[in-house]
């Protein structure tokens, strides 16, 4: 992920380097990829305070910026390491007033896959049941699914509604061109000013979470965005993409990373300290 400007300011904030380790507890030999989320260690060990991986302990509690270089699996160390000082890296700051972008990618930057899967539906139909039994109302209504494999491989299509049943069976703007079976892989992208949504386990690129559950991190979505061969970088809309046939597509989310009062942002809600 990465900032994109600032609300207010229409600047992109830059970036500084600060301390950091990749571990709350330990010299970091975990490797911690560009664009993972950085939030500010709170003094739950004796370690003091400087800047870690979001997703240690308590994870997304106390955000504060972006990682913008990546840290490797040696040299990374405590302030209280008994022989060497800790190592400084580039941090963007984002307050919730930064706009952040990060992509529905396929697969996550270790190549674990991002993608739902579990849906069926019927060629030439417009709906489509999901693999997840939830009793959600509204939440997905202006998401998109786009498939990746089987019959309906490489169509984009629009949620106009869906049933809050189990499973959910989702109305879609457009007909499903071939039937779509449990095995099928799908990239689903949230309605834009969703609230929160889940990342991948390095924290750089969105999953596939259909379920309000399942979404861990929260955010103030703002806009969803798709580019493709012959597709220049544009908002999704429903006029202009439903049904579409692409070729090989990339979907990203604009959002702001609002916090929320158990999981903050630093320049918000400001610090969680034990």
């Amino acid at each position: 992920m990465e900032s994109v400007k600032d609300l207010f300011s229409g600047q992109k904030p830059a970036p500084i380097e600060l301390f950091y380790n990749g571990t709350t507890d330990a010299d970091s030999v975990t490797k911690r990829y560009k664009g993972s989320l950085v939030k500010v260690a709170n003094w739950e060990n004796a370690n003091g305070a400087f800047l870690t991986w979001a997703g240690d302990t308590t994870a997304y509690e106390n955000i504060f910026g972006i990682l913008e270089e990546e840290q490797g699996i040696t040299t990374n160390y405590l302030p209280n390491d008994v022989t060497y000082g800790m190592r400084k890296r580039k941090v963007t700051p984002t307050s919730s007033s930064t706009i952040v972008r990060a992509e529905y990618s396929q697969n996550d930057p270790a190549g674990t896959t991002n993608l739902a899967t579990g849906a069926s539906g019927t060629a030439a139909a417009t709906t489509l049941t999901s693999g997840e039994n939830s009793s959600d109302t509204y939440t997905n209504i202006g998401a998109w699914v786009y498939f990746t494999n089987g019959s309906n491989a490489n169509y984009l299509h629009y949620i106009e509604s869906h049933t809050n049943a189990s499973p959910m069976v989702y109305t879609l703007g457009s007909a499903l061109v071939g039937a779509v079976v449990a095995a099928d892989d799908f990239i689903f992208i949230l309605p834009p000013m969703t609230g929160y949504f889940d990342l991948c386990a390095h924290l750089v690129t969105i999953v596939s979470k259909e379920l309000v559950s399942a979404r861990t991190v929260p955010i103030l979505g703002l806009m969803t965005y798709i580019t493709d061969v012959g597709i220049p970088f544009q908002p999704l809309d429903r006029n202009k993409h439903d049904g579409l046939k692409l070729k090989n597509p990339r979907f990203y989310h604009d959002f702001l990373l609002s916090g929320s009062v158990t999981l903050t942002n630093v320049f918000t809600n400001g610090i969680i300290r034990a």
